[in-house]
């Protein structure tokens, strides 16, 4: 997420390059007249679905379910990353109109490529399909896999806010640096304009739970109803974006075919680090999770149990990212205007939590008017960006003595099965990592969606997530954030001491542990923490 420390790694090399490099620019046209065709068909589909019309079972399903709620919307919590592999392939497989597809990372490994797969085999059948990523977290190799992708006739693919050198990167950050900061971090899949999957998770194996290491726990919800069409908007808005440019006007063609890259039935050395047995393990769970899953069918059969209420999109305005939005029209101010003050209870999770001063100010008056704050984070042995952490640790003293409570997930986090309570699942032997971005206040309000607690959300980046209004969902959130036994195995409660040091509280082997330094930090760590503490870079991560 954080992407300085691609530059700070690579410094030296950049900056011997930018002396001897001339000035790359974008293209001047962002849009060829194939994705402009593409997009007009997509948009005229469309409209024929929302006047009721448009042939497929899953629109069929849809609207008989959605007609008894006109002007509601129903969601479906998606907890694990095999439901949400097998949730967004089934979808996949039964969209008959358009797929359109907003990310923010995409990886070339086998999650990305069989996501792919089943999007080119949509296209087949003649579903028009635009896939929208952000170009930061891009590489050669995802490039020429995109614009083979691309050739299909009834696929657009369009990089947001491209950076205009494609071969060393990080040259980007010295010749266009204010730009190249400024990244599209939304996170949506949209099936038949009809249904909607959005949330935190990114597209890769670790996102989905299936990486051999790390992985990340995240929350998405499965959307129908009123909020879909806002959400298709919304992606328009970006689509249609002059910062967003068809991949063929910045990628050279190598003259192979999608196919030849993604076979039909095996992928095949998707990274040389994987092993061959490595490779198909993690095929193979992809494989079971679509097996186990039933949802398509109970899509179909009008079984998916959504809980129909009032639900509003919150969406960055795309022009953030070229500084032309009003500050109004940022999300962190729409969620403002339409939370107001908590009168009794908020709960946070967020992956990456920079309150920064003025944050810390709000949290600390809440708590001392009385209303219950709880924040669950990541733990520095669980965070997949160090440096963030820094922007953190060093307001824990002032929200602890204020009365805000202080959860930090551990990186050994596991739960062997689902729960309502628990937001988080991982394999056995792997590391956590936390992801979700969601929040409860008071007794009725929950947000999901990409938007982080912190500076770079609010201020640089452009984010997507809903807010639902239902009591059942704000108690389910704010109960896995209480200090039950499942959240004092997984992460580390912090307190005050008698002499005002924190204190890490958790339980190990049945046991209470009590930890008076920070759990699993070495004292180089701690030094570099402690220094970046110091500087003031909170507005940057």
């Amino acid at each position: 997420m954080v992407h300085y420390r691609r530059l700070l790694a690579n410094i030296a090399t950049v900056l011997i390059v930018a002396l001897l490099a001339g000035c790359a620019s974008l293209p001047k046209s962002p849009h060829l007249p194939k994705s402009q065709l593409l997009t007009s068909q997509a948009q005229k589909r469309h409209q024929l679905i929302k006047q009721g019309g448009g042939v497929g079972n899953l629109i069929t399903a849809i609207n008989e379910q959605s007609q008894y709620y006109p002007n509601l919307s129903g969601y479906y919590p998606i907890a694990t990353g095999a439901n949400a592999f097998a949730s967004r392939s089934a979808l996949t497989n039964l969209s008959s109109q358009t797929i359109d597809v907003q990310y923010y990372i995409w990886h070339n490994d086998e999650a990305g490529q069989l996501m792919l797969k089943d999007l080119w085999e949509a296209a087949q059948r003649g579903v028009i399909v635009r896939l929208l990523l952000d170009d930061f977290n891009s590489s050669s190799d995802l490039d020429q896999l995109l614009v083979r992708f691309a050739k299909h006739p009834n696929i657009a693919v369009r990089l947001m806010n491209p950076l205009p050198y494609r071969k060393l990167r990080s040259i980007n950050y010295l010749a266009h640096p204010a730009r190249s900061n400024k990244r599209m971090h939304n996170k949506s899949m949209t099936f038949d304009n009809k249904i909607s999957v959005i949330g935190g998770r990114n597209i890769g194996n670790e996102y989905l739970n299936n990486a051999p290491e790390n992985n990340f726990a995240d929350l998405d919800v499965m959307l129908v109803g009123e909020v879909v069409g806002r959400i298709t908007d919304s992606f328009e808005s970006y689509w249609s974006s002059p910062l967003s440019f068809d991949i063929e006007t910045l990628v050279r063609d190598d003259q192979q075919s999608f196919t030849d890259i993604v076979k039909p039935s095996v992928i095949d050395d998707i990274q040389q680090s994987k092993t061959v047995a490595e490779s198909e393990r993690i095929l193979r769970t992809y494989r079971h999770a679509m097996q186990n899953s039933t949802i398509g069918q109970k899509l179909l059969d009008k079984q998916v149990p959504f809980f129909w209420t009032t639900i509003d999109l919150l969406a960055d305005d795309v022009k953030k990212l070229s500084n032309q939005a009003s500050l109004d029209d940022f999300l962190v101010s729409k969620l403002q205007r339409r939370l107001g003050q908590p009168n009794s209870q908020l709960s946070i999770i967020s992956s990456y939590f920079v309150p920064t001063k003025q944050g810390v100010d709000t949290l600390t008056k809440l708590a001392k008017m009385g209303v219950q704050v709880t924040i669950l984070t990541n733990s520095f042995d669980a965070t997949d960006v160090g440096i963030v952490h820094a922007g953190y640790a060093h307001w824990r003293k002032q929200l602890l003595a204020a009365g805000v409570r202080l959860f930090e997930i551990k990186s050994t986090a596991q739960s062997v099965e689902e729960n309502e309570n628990r937001f988080w699942r991982t394999r056995e032997q792997s590391t956590t990592s936390l992801h979700a971005k969601a929040f409860a206040v008071d007794d009725d309000k929950v947000f999901i969606g990409s938007y982080n607690v912190d500076p770079r959300s609010a201020n640089i980046n452009t984010e997507l997530g809903v807010l639902i209004q239902d009591p059942k969902l704000a108690k389910q959130l704010h109960n896995a954030l209480s200090n039950n036994g499942t959240l004092a195995n997984q992460a580390y409660e912090l307190k005050l001491s008698d002499t005002g040091d924190i204190q890490w509280h958790t339980i190990e082997n049945g046991k209470a542990v009590i930890y008076d330094s920070e759990p699993n930090m070495d004292r180089k760590d701690r030094v570099i923490i402690n220094i970046a503490s110091l500087l003031p870079i909170d507005w940057l991560l």
